[in-house]
């Protein structure tokens, strides 16, 4: 075994196929899109290649900016709504009962079960202006004069679509979360209450720290997540009111399968892929930091 696994054609063999996935899959598409977001096509006349005008019209475009402003909100809302909230429940979850933390990790994680067009089917009806459950709930309480058109609202449209997003996805950061609580050694523990450390101190001497690994991968999902919204916004908004609610991704979509303008939708594309590259590098770059400030 160790004479074929010291061959270097044999290794080459072993990860052919996989190396083959990876060109078909990965980076033969994202050459496809470098060399169209440098065209301008319709998908029906022969491409025209144009070189950067693509990127020139993305930048110049105040409906882009807005777009991508919205998505990279998003992204910022998801990390800090989802993962790090989920983190805190995770740990206050650990400290409930047995049976209370098995009907309350359920709970949460009921609405990844179900599909992102389901739930967004659902808080549809909820959102809904005239027979949606919140604006009855509110007139049942007595605070009818809170009830609004959520969804057409230009104050509320937004934060109505980041939360749905959220609230699909919170299970999958709590879940991850807890699961990597519970990875911890119990002795961890038990050593840290023999020597008189109270919660708090438990918490960030000894889950925190033993719980990052489990944190980056929380923050990177929901960063990803939230920079890519786009089913809840097709399906509650179509991008409306006007373009409020237009993520990028909603964005790329409209010039591609609305305005075919495919060229232009590659290049949105290859801009999506950049800045999820430089979100993934500062993500990693936080952790690290963290790790040296330790």
């Amino acid at each position: 075994m160790k004479k074929v696994l010291g061959n270097k054609w044999y290794i080459f063999l072993l990860c052919a196929p996989a190396m083959l996935l990876l060109i078909a899959f990965v980076l033969y598409p994202i050459l496809n899109i470098v060399v169209m977001s440098l065209q301008k096509t319709d998908g029906l006349t022969p491409a025209k290649f144009i070189g950067f005008k693509n990127f020139v019209q993305l930048f110049t475009d105040d409906g882009f900016m807005r777009a991508n402003l919205a998505s990279l909100g998003l992204c910022l809302l998801a990390v800090i709504c989802n993962a790090i909230l989920a983190i805190a429940v995770s740990i206050l979850l650990c400290t409930l009962g047995p049976k209370t933390q098995k009907i309350l990790r359920t709970a949460f994680i009921i609405p990844l079960v179900l599909s992102i067009s389901v739930i967004s089917q659902l808080w549809l009806t909820i959102y809904h202006a005239d027979w949606g459950l919140l604006n009855t709930m509110l007139d049942k309480i007595g605070l009818g004069f809170l009830q609004n058109e959520w969804l057409i609202n230009p104050k509320t449209a937004m934060v109505c679509i980041a939360i749905v997003g959220m609230w699909w996805m919170f299970g999958m950061d709590l879940l991850m979360s807890y699961s990597g609580i519970k990875a911890i050694p119990e002795s961890y523990f038990e050593a840290a209450q023999l020597d008189g450390a109270g919660f708090w101190q438990t918490v960030r001497h000894i889950t925190l720290p033993l719980l990052k690994d489990v944190a980056k991968m929380c923050v990177t999902i929901s960063a990803i997540g939230g920079l890519f919204t786009f089913p809840q916004v097709y399906i509650m908004t179509g991008g409306g009111p006007g373009d409020l609610t237009t993520t990028v991704m909603m964005y790329m979509y409209k010039q591609a399968f609305s305005n075919q303008r495919y060229g232009l939708a590659a290049a949105v594309g290859l801009v999506v892929i950049l800045e999820t590259c430089v979100v993934l590098a500062v993500i990693n770059w936080l952790f690290k930091k963290g790790r040296s400030a330790e």
